[in-house]
């Protein structure tokens, strides 16, 4: 059986596809036969590992004044999720000088 992998953003929409393929997946048995128990200390590593993960990339609040026609567009065209994807198109613009000139 073949492991499959995908990153879908928040706001994105997850391709028909990947959707039949979980359709599937649900309906097999799931077999837990060659996986150990965890030991209390495994446990208790693996629920510290949202915390530390958190930890090492901390996040800022910004405050800003967009017009409110940009927020409703961006809302319509993305969807659910649309500020996670104006985070990431701000995060890549810094990281573009030729756009920064642009906006300047």
């Amino acid at each position: 059986m073949a492991i499959h992998e995908r990153i879908v953003y928040e706001g994105q929409g997850i391709p028909q596809e990947v959707l039949d393929a979980v359709e599937r997946a649900s309906e097999r048995p799931i077999n837990f036969d060659d996986i150990p128990p965890m030991t209390e200390e495994e446990l208790k590593m693996v629920a510290a590992m949202p915390r530390g993960h958190r930890a090492t990339k901390p996040k800022n609040n910004l405050t800003m004044h967009i017009p409110q026609q940009t927020i409703d567009k961006a809302r319509e065209m993305l969807g659910e999720g649309y500020t996670g994807v104006l985070r990431r198109l701000i995060v890549k613009a810094v990281d573009h000088p030729e756009l920064l000139k642009d906006c300047l």
